[in-house]
């Protein structure tokens, strides 16, 4: 064994199993988003102000900062998070990509899955979105931000393909 260059590994090409999902969320995702990180803003806003009287320099601090964070966050992060979502229902599992910074991958083989649920939050239906969530033995996974028509027909596949798996 040579401890020098390490050695080559021929790995196979990529099969159509491997390919990363293509579905994407709907538009709306976007605004949900932005919806989320502005009422975080809000939040350190008020306590910025709250904190005011008692001291001025932390309080000023606390919502200039904020804002030179948050407006560029708002605008930019739920943009670069909706190009990375992907979600794809294969017949033996179901492909979900996320994240902002860390892109993630998930694979949940159907025959794990016990029920698909959809859900609608306030917020999501003022913008006619819904999240489907995937349960498993060992926890729950969700797509979000699907129009509602489509997030029904999802769940309606998962149950479908899980029942046959």
């Amino acid at each position: 064994m040579s401890w020098g260059a390490p050695e080559r590994v021929d790995t196979p090409p990529l099969s159509r199993g491997d390919a990363p999902p293509s579905r994407r969320l709907a538009r709306g995702a976007t605004w949900a988003w932005r919806v989320h990180l502005l009422g975080i803003w809000i939040a350190l806003a008020v306590l910025a102000v709250l904190l005011g009287p008692v001291v001025d320099l932390a309080a000023g601090i606390l919502l200039t900062g904020s804002a030179v964070v948050f407006i560029p966050a708002i605008v930019l992060l739920p943009e670069l998070r909706y190009r990375r979502w992907r979600w794809d229902v294969r017949p033996d599992v179901i492909d979900i990509q996320r994240g902002t910074f860390t892109v993630r991958r998930t694979l949940v083989p159907l025959e794990r899955v016990q029920h698909v649920d959809t859900k609608r939050d306030v917020l999501e239906q003022m913008l006619d979105l819904s999240t489907v969530v995937v349960h498993t033995a060992a926890g729950s996974h969700t797509i979000p931000y699907l129009s509602d028509f489509d997030a029904s027909e999802l769940r309606d596949r998962i149950a479908s393909l899980a029942r046959t798996a």
